[in-house]
C-alpha cells in the first residue's frame, strides 16, 4: 500500500464535509431569498453561532456530541433565527429591500464580532477523531 496516502484521503474526506456545509448555506438562502422574500445576509452568522455553541458546550462545558449538537446547535441556532425574525427582520418587512440588508448587515457584524470577542480568532477543534481502518495487515488510522 505505498501508494495510498492517508493524508489524501483525509483531505478528500474535509473537502467533502465542507463543500456539504456550503451546500446547506447554500440551500438555506435560496429558500430565505426565493421563498421567503427577504434579503437575510446574515444567515451564515446564524451557523457559526450554533458551530461555536457545540464547541463551547462540548469541549468546554463537557456534554456528549450528540446531545451538544441536538440540543445547543440546532434547536438553539433555530430560538436564535426566530428571535433575530421576530424583533429584527418582522419590523422591516415591509420596507425597501436595501433596509432589509442594512438591518441584517448589522446583525452580521454584531454577531461577528460577539464571536471574535467571546472565543478569539484562533483554529477551534472539537477533537473529534475518525477510527482506525484494518486493510489487510495495515492499520490506517487518521
Amino acid at each position: 500500500m505505498a501508494f495510498f496516502d492517508i493524508f489524501l484521503l483525509e483531505a478528500v474526506l474535509n473537502g467533502l464535509l465542507l463543500g456539504g456545509l456550503f451546500a446547506l448555506l447554500s440551500l438555506g438562502l435560496n429558500l430565505i431569498f426565493g421563498v421567503i422574500d427577504v434579503v437575510w445576509i446574515s444567515y451564515a452568522e446564524l451557523m457559526m453561532v450554533g458551530m461555536y455553541a457545540i464547541y463551547w458546550s462540548h469541549t468546554i462545558m463537557g456534554l456528549p456530541l450528540t446531545l451538544a449538537f441536538i440540543i445547543i446547535g440546532v434547536v438553539g441556532v433555530a430560538v436564535l433565527g426566530a428571535a433575530m425574525h421576530w424583533f429584527i427582520i418582522r419590523p422591516v418587512l415591509s420596507a425597501e429591500p436595501i433596509n432589509q440588508l442594512l438591518v441584517t448587515g448589522g446583525a452580521l457584524f454584531f454577531l461577528q464580532a460577539l464571536a471574535t470577542v467571546i472565543f478569539g480568532i484562533d483554529f477551534k477543534n472539537i477533537g473529534v477523531r475518525m477510527p482506525s481502518l484494518m486493510v489487510g495487515d495495515i492499520s490506517l488510522s487518521m
